[in-house]
């Protein structure tokens, strides 16, 4: 039954991280088109990120990762898990009524706890109603951006990070 159950999982779960990213190399040089990427970044990444005027500051601030380089940029797209802040991280709670409640960890004191998700939508539970709260141990970010953008897409994203102030 493990040997099924464990060859069941192996089917279904999705690519590699690191085969993705790997099928993506291209973006890196093919010429990518800054407004389009502007276009992909208030589609795709402005619910959690801020750039330009443009989205919402739950995620990092993106203003300096062009520094970090074109390559950075495809990692932490395509692997938002393989380098986490922990202040990124995403959490669950479960209340004492049975909801389940998720996002980053806004702000806490000895009464409550406010979780920050997507668009800046945020909800603060009591801790007397907090049945159980654990980690994912992964970022807020979702994986799978692969599944909205092509690799023409994603130069184009790349060429708009790479030209931000």
């Amino acid at each position: 039954l493990k040997a099924r159950s464990l060859e069941l999982l192996r089917r279904t779960a999705g690519p590699s991280r690191t085969d993705v990213i790997v099928r993506y190399r291209d973006a890196m040089t093919v010429g990518g088109d800054v407004l389009r990427g502007r276009n992909l970044f208030i589609k795709h990444c402005s619910a959690c990120h801020r750039v330009e005027g443009q989205g919402h500051e739950i995620g990092p601030n993106l203003a300096t990762i062009k520094s970090r380089g074109p390559e950075t940029i495809l990692v932490n797209v395509l692997d938002p898990n393989a380098e986490v802040n922990p202040e990124y991280l995403n959490y669950a709670v479960l209340t004492v009524d049975g909801r389940t409640i998720t996002g980053m960890i806004a702000s806490e004191n000895a009464n409550s706890i406010t979780l920050r998700r997507a668009e800046a939508a945020s909800d603060t539970v009591l801790r007397d109603d907090i049945d159980q709260m654990q980690s994912t141990g992964k970022s807020i970010m979702p994986e799978g951006m692969e599944q909205s953008l092509d690799i023409q897409a994603m130069a184009d994203l790349i060429a708009y990070l790479m030209q931000v102030k």
